[in-house]
């Protein structure tokens, strides 16, 4: 009878006259025996390529184990040799803070409307001019050194397409004296711009953070021919403005 065993499993049974490699093949699906485990026979160790030639014998001992890595160990020991001479060393991050103080005022700039333009009365399939007034006052921060872009926009636009074949509207920017036109076209020595129903939005680029005011400064329309029922769409345009950083 044999005695043979992994790990905590064994078993004394009659396995004399065959190999190693029998023993192993036999009880490797019992047993749970993996392939990289060493056999020793009788407490020697059974290299792999002997185990086809190493017959068992009544009263043998073959044992199945997995060789232990000694790398743990050996880094273990190391740092221990370390620990006792001194030369193990903390180590960590290095780091500092800061706040940087800030704070946040008002808005850069305000705009309301100005509802100084006075409106008009015309007649279908006519012609008529548009009057001067200002449409919106800009109110730029004091403590604001930026450049700004003002931007405004017909916002039913499709409605009076219904009434109107053409309505232009020719603006500029004046300073709160309502006098002193200011350069809108970024430095190009351009004093107003044309707002009409083909273009719908126009920008003005004010080269200055006073005060100041969108001014109608002249415009004129055509009327639509009105036909036999009421009038669709719109009369009065709708203004739009809004100020932006640039």
């Amino acid at each position: 009878m044999v005695e043979i065993r992994y790990s905590d499993q064994y078993e004394i049974t009659d396995l004399a006259g065959q190999t190693v490699c029998e023993a192993r093949q036999q009880f490797k699906s019992d047993f749970g025996i993996p392939e990289k485990a060493s056999a020793r026979l009788n407490g020697s160790k059974v290299k792999a390529n002997a185990e086809l030639d190493t017959v068992l014998n009544d009263d043998d001992k073959l044992t199945f184990a997995v060789s232990r890595s000694r790398t743990p160990f050996l880094i273990g020991a190391l740092l221990l040799a370390l620990a006792v001479t001194g030369s193990v060393f903390a180590f960590g991050w290095i780091n500092a803070s800061t706040t940087i103080t800030s704070t946040v005022g008002n808005n850069f700039a305000n705009v309301i409307a100005a509802n100084n333009l006075t409106g008009w009365t015309a007649h279908g399939n006519t012609k008529g001019n548009i009057g001067t007034g200002n449409i919106f006052t800009i109110m730029p921060d004091p403590t604001y050194t930026g450049d700004l872009v003002i931007t405004v926009s017909i916002g039913n636009a499709a409605e009076l397409a219904q009434q109107y074949r053409v309505l232009s509207l020719q603006l500029e920017l004046v300073q709160s004296d309502n006098v002193t036109t200011i350069d809108l076209s970024a430095g190009n020595s351009g004093f107003w711009t044309m707002l009409t129903l083909q273009n719908g939005s126009v920008d003005l680029f004010p080269l200055t953070t006073q005060n100041m005011s969108v001014r109608v400064k002249s415009g004129f329309y055509i009327t639509q021919a009105k036909g036999t029922g009421p009038w669709g769409g719109a009369s009065s345009p709708d203004l739009f403005c809004e100020v932006t950083q640039r």
